[in-house]
């Protein structure tokens, strides 16, 4: 988890959450620190971002998507 300085940062950075067209993108790591990047969907409304850090060589969760919703009203 992000500490409440990194949130603060990547709220100035607009980047907690980030909007996408579909996803809502809550950081929780620089991208700068990793290497590669993948998806895993945990259901259809959540997905996380995992990545290989260029430190360790070890995968962790870089951001947590949430699916937007989207409903249109009147």
């Amino acid at each position: 988890m992000p500490t409440k300085k990194q949130i603060a940062a990547f709220k100035k950075q607009g980047q907690y959450p980030r909007k996408t067209k579909n996803w809502l993108r809550y950081r929780q790591k620089e991208p700068k620190e990793f290497l590669e990047f993948r998806i895993k969907k945990l259901s259809p409304t959540r997905q996380l971002v995992v990545g290989k850090l260029k430190k360790t060589g070890k995968w962790v969760v870089q951001s947590v998507m949430k699916k937007r919703n989207l409903k249109k009203t009147g």
